[in-house]
C-alpha cells in the first residue's frame, strides 16, 4: 500500500478515535480539566497573559458546571451542599486550585484565541471547543511519530506505520490528548523535537537546522516546562552522533557550535525572560528548585519512603502509562494490565537482543538505524528518570501520572514496536507490526467500553 495512503488513514482513524474519547469523557473529567479551562478564559476576556489573576466569579460558573455534570460522584467524594464559590473552597479541587502561575502562558494564549473567534452559550461548549484543538495537537503528534521512525528506517518499513498506529491506538495518550491542558500541545512540540533531531542524523547538522531546534526548544518552554527534561538529552545526542560519524572532522566542529550556542540562547531567553516578564521565568525558577529540594533532601536521608513505595510507584506509574482515566480514580480489570505487562517485557527483551547483538556486531541494522535507535533510547531513559527523579524520590503522598512521559512519543512508540520486531526475523516485520496493531486495537475497544461502562453512558 502507498505509504501516504497508509498515513492518511491512521490520521482518519486518530480523528474518529479522538472524536470518540471527546464525547465519552464527561466534562471536567480529565485531570485539572476545571483550572486548565479557568486560565484559557481569563486571557480570552482580555486578561494579560504575564500576570493573569484567578477569577473567583468564573470559577462559580465552572463549579455550577461541575455540579451539573455529577462531577463530585466521579471523584468520589461527597457533594458540597451548598456548592463552594471558588475552586479553594471546593472539596477535592482545593489541593490544586489554579494553573495560574504555574505553567507558561503560550498554550494558554493560543487557545484563547478560539474562544475569542465566536462566542458560547455555556461554558461546557467552550470546553468541548479546547477539548477539539487538543485532538489536533494530538493528530499531529501522530503523524510526526511515523516522520520520526521513517527517518530511522526509511518510509518504506512497517515500522513508521505501526508506530503511528500504536501511538493514536495508546488509550492514555488519546484520553490525555482530548482533554484541555498544555500535554497535547508539548507532547507535540517534544515529538517535533526528537524528529528534528533525528533528521539531522540522518542529513547533516548545519547551523541553520540548530537554530530551528534551538526554536523548537524555546517555543516548548513557553507552552509548558516538562520540556527542561529534555535539555540534557541534547549532549548526549551531540555524543552519539560523533561516536557514529567520526570520519567527519566538521562533526566536533559543528558540535561545540552548537553547545555554545544552546548555552548562549538559553541563557540569554532566561535574562529576557527575568527582565520583562519575572512571573513567567519565576516559573521554572520554582520548578527547577523544586527539584533540587526533593534531591538534597532524599541524597540527606531526609525523605523516608513508606513501605512497599517503588512497588505501588512503579504499579501506579504502568497503570497510568495505559489507561487509568478520571481523575487516575478508574482502571482497567487487572488481567489487562498482566497482559500489558507481558507485552511490555518482550519488547524490553527485544530491545535487550538489539544492545547485545550491536556490543557484539551482529546486528544488521544500518549506522542510520542504530543512531536513532540508541538516540530514542537516550530520550527514554532520560524522561523516565527525571520523572523518577521528580516524583520517585518525593515520599509524599502523591498522584503518579505517566502522562508525563509523553513528551517523548516517538521513542516510547518506535522502541516498542522495534523491540518486538528484534524477536523475529526480519522478514516478519510486517506480520508482527499488523498483529501488535490489532491488539492495539482490542485494547481500545475495551478501554472504550470500560469508560461507557463506568460513566453510565448508553
Amino acid at each position: 500500500m502507498n505509504y501516504k495512503l497508509t498515513l492518511l488513514i491512521i490520521l482518519s482513524a486518530s480523528l474518529l478515535l479522538g472524536i470518540i474519547y471527546i464525547i465519552i469523557i464527561p466534562p471536567w473529567q480529565s485531570p485539572d480539566e476545571p483550572t486548565h479551562f479557568e486560565y484559557v478564559k481569563v486571557l480570552a476576556e482580555g486578561a494579560p497573559p504575564w500576570a493573569p489573576q484567578p477569577r473567583p466569579d468564573l470559577q462559580k460558573t465552572i463549579i455550577a458546571s461541575l455540579d451539573r455534570h455529577n462531577y463530585w460522584e466521579y471523584v468520589w467524594v461527597e457533594r458540597p451542599s451548598p456548592l463552594p464559590a471558588t475552586f479553594r473552597e471546593s472539596p477535592f479541587l482545593f489541593a490544586a486550585p489554579t494553573q495560574i502561575g504555574k505553567n507558561p502562558p503560550l498554550y494558554y494564549l493560543l487557545s484563547s484565541l478560539v474562544l475569542r473567534l465566536s462566542p458560547s452559550r455555556s461554558v461546557e461548549g467552550e470546553l468541548y471547543r479546547l477539548r477539539i484543538v487538543s485532538l489536533i495537537f494530538s493528530i499531529l503528534t501522530v503523524g510526526v511519530v511515523w516522520a520520526s521512525a521513517a527517518e530511522i528506517f526509511g518510509s518504506s518499513s512497517p515500522i513508521p506505520p505501526a508506530a503511528a498506529g500504536i501511538t493514536a491506538l495508546l488509550p492514555q495518550f488519546m484520553v490525555i490528548g482530548t482533554s484541555v491542558s498544555p500535554d497535547p500541545a508539548i507532547n507535540l512540540i517534544g515529538a517535533v523535537s526528537i524528529y528534528l533531531v533525528l533528521r539531522c542524523q540522518r542529513i547533516g547538522f548545519t547551523l541553520s537546522r540548530i537554530l530551528i531546534l534551538i526554536l523548537c526548544y524555546g517555543v516548548g518552554l513557553m507552552v509548558n516546562y516538562k520540556l527542561l527534561i529534555l535539555i540534557p538529552v541534547l549532549p548526549g545526542v551531540g555524543i552519539i552522533h560523533l561516536c557514529f560519524h567520526r570520519d567527519r572532522i566538521s562533526s566536533l566542529k559543528i558540535l561545540v557550535l552548537w553547545s555554545g550556542g544552546l548555552a548562549t540562547i538559553i541563557l540569554l531567553a532566561y535574562s529576557g525572560l527575568v527582565w520583562y516578564f519575572p512571573e513567567i521565568a519565576r516559573i521554572f525558577v520554582v520548578r527547577v528548585n523544586m527539584l533540587y529540594l526533593t534531591l538534597s533532601s532524599f541524597l540527606g536521608g531526609n525523605t523516608p519512603l513508606p513501605a512497599n513505595h517503588w512497588h505501588w510507584f512503579n504499579s501506579e506509574l504502568f497503570k497510568s502509562f495505559w489507561l487509568k482515566y478520571g481523575w487516575l480514580k478508574y482502571e482497567l480489570p487487572l488481567i489487562i494490565y498482566l497482559i500489558l505487562k507481558i507485552a511490555s517485557l518482550a519488547a524490553l527483551a527485544g530491545i535487550g537482543i538489539f544492545v547485545v547483538r550491536w556490543i557484539t556486531r551482529f546486528d544488521k541494522l544500518t549506522r542510520r538505524g542504530k543512531e536513532g535507535v540508541l538516540t530514542l533510547l537516550l530520550y527514554a531513559a532520560v524522561a523516565l528518570g527525571a520523572y523518577y527523579l521528580f516524583w520517585g524520590i518525593k515520599g509524599a503522598n502523591t498522584t503518579t501520572q505517566a502522562r508525563h512521559l509523553f513528551v517523548v512519543m516517538p521513542a516510547w512508540s518506535i522502541l516498542f514496536i522495534f523491540g518486538w520486531c528484534q524477536l523475529f526475523p526480519a522478514r516478519f516485520q510486517k506480520k508482527v507490526s499488523i498483529g501488535l496493531l490489532s491488539g492495539f486495537g482490542i485494547l481500545n475497544i475495551i478501554a472504550i467500553f470500560h469508560i461507557l461502562s463506568t460513566y453510565g453512558i448508553n
